[in-house]
């Protein structure tokens, strides 16, 4: 009797170690979680008011993937949790298509927005060098939701089944937005390299006139060599009609198809008086607040012009903000006569550095001044503020200015962007009035109250001419 009772003991056993091995064989299903049978993941960026984000992910699988919907997985970019939106086959841009297809888009809604940008941000912030860069890399996890599966061929996947993917290079990288425009790079006569990225409104070499010209020069943050970090840390393509805000409509009269934009970056900072990017030069001082690069920026845009016929020389418009508001202020006073109307935005020239002279020499330009009074990085007591001031005391005709108590935007409702970030408003097409320059005394007159005449920046730049 107890050699049967061990036989069956040792029979039980031994059907129990088959039953681990193979779940099915003992009529349960297996419930472990499986990788997906997909190859690759790529991101969609756009750029925003606060910056960049992800807002869709294409993923290749290795078949046709069938049975998709918005709840089919849970996904996390960077990290973060996020909420699809929708899902479709596509091809490998992300466009839609009909029938299956061994890509599938999942379109994300927008990450939290804070005072300082997005969460799962693509970009990260270089301490040492003192500006973003694409992060090194950006994680894609998606798993699918309890309850779900899907066919990728014959395969079918169930809940908790996964698939994880790090984008590390530029080839998992999909930017729309700046696809359209033409970038290159600009080599000076003392060897100083620039790169440049340019758009053309469509039509404009056919719609029988010439077309002005709008520059931007960015700030700190996106110096470097990869234009699409100038293009996409601002919201530069706010500047075209691909934006949903369109700036270009000012541009459309008497016949024009609109306005070129360029965007010239710089391989440090234009606040960089040797070009080794070991300084700013923004210390206070008396004497001008000199760039490194400011031939090298002329010779960029110059060239640019000359290769270009349908720009209309008469009509060139210089701005950008912070680092590059500064280089807007110091073209002033180094070729001021070339341009037609200056927007420096929380410009960054020391009021301090700049002589009587100097002021006298650009009181007679367009020039647009905006930032908002609780800039941190920029105080506008330091910049703008005493230099708008003693150019109106110069007797300045033609140079108005406008305040913002703080930094609201459209993209996320209800936040409050830091201070200085006051270019949002003008990629938005929101700089609608200005300072009652008749109300003018002092510097502390120069506050949002007193910005009382309705006027719009954009349509006024565009009526300027040389």
């Amino acid at each position: 009797m107890k050699v049967k009772k061990f036989m069956l003991s040792a029979a039980i056993c031994a059907m129990g170690i088959a039953c681990a091995a193979s779940l099915a064989a003992c009529g349960e299903k297996n419930t472990e979680p499986v990788k997906l049978d997909a190859e690759k993941a790529s991101i969609v960026v756009t750029g925003y008011e606060w910056g960049p984000a992800v807002n869709s992910v294409v993923v290749k699988f290795k078949g046709n993937a069938g049975g998709v919907s918005k709840d089919t997985f849970k996904v996390t970019t960077a990290g973060k949790t996020r909420t699809v939106t929708d899902a479709y086959p596509s091809d490998e841009k992300g466009n839609r298509v009909t029938g299956e297809s061994e890509y599938i888009t999942l379109v994300l809604a927008n990450a939290r927005v804070t005072s300082w940008g997005a969460e799962a941000s693509p970009f990260s912030y270089n301490q040492q060098l003192k500006r973003n860069e694409w992060s090194a890399k950006y994680s894609v996890r998606l798993t699918v939701n309890d309850g779900q599966t899907f066919n990728v061929g014959k395969t079918k996947h169930k809940e908790k089944d996964y698939f994880t993917y790090d984008v590390v290079s530029a080839a998992d990288r999909l930017v729309p937005q700046t696809a359209t425009w033409n970038k290159d790079t600009y080599t000076h006569t003392d060897g100083t390299k620039l790169s440049r990225a340019s758009w053309s409104p469509e039509g404009a070499a056919a719609d029988g006139v010439k077309n002005p010209l709008i520059i931007w020069l960015h700030g700190m943050g996106e110096g470097g060599t990869d234009i699409d970090i100038d293009l996409l840390g601002n919201e530069v393509t706010g500047l075209t009609s691909d934006n949903e805000v369109n700036v270009q409509h000012h541009f459309q009269t008497n016949g024009s198809a609109g306005a070129y934009v360029l965007a010239v970056q710089s391989p440090t900072w234009w606040m960089d008086a040797d070009g080794t990017g070991s300084e700013l030069n923004n210390t206070e001082g008396t004497d001008p607040q000199t760039s490194f690069y400011t031939e090298a920026l002329f010779g960029a845009i110059t060239s640019y012009v000359q290769s270009n016929p349908d720009v209309d020389a008469d009509r060139i418009y210089l701005g950008g903000c912070s680092n590059g508001g500064y280089m807007t202020m110091n073209m002033m006073f180094t070729h001021g006569d070339y341009f037609a109307a200056y927007y420096p935005i929380c410009e960054g020239y020391l009021d301090t550095r700049i002589s009587n002279d100097m002021l006298t020499q650009i009181k007679d330009y367009n020039i647009w001044f905006l930032f908002s009074a609780d800039d941190p990085t920029v105080p506008p007591n330091d910049y703008a503020r005493p230099t708008f001031n003693r150019l109106l005391k110069a007797g300045a005709q033609n140079s108005f200015m406008t305040v913002t108590e703080h930094v609201l935007g459209k993209d996320a409702q209800g936040v409050k962007y830091d201070g200085h970030w006051s270019w949002i408003y003008a990629f938005n097409d929101e700089v609608k009035t200005r300072i009652d320059n008749t109300k003018i005394n002092s510097v502390t007159d120069l506050t949002p109250a007193n910005c009382t005449v309705s006027q719009n920046m954009w349509e006024w730049i565009a009526s300027k001419s040389k």
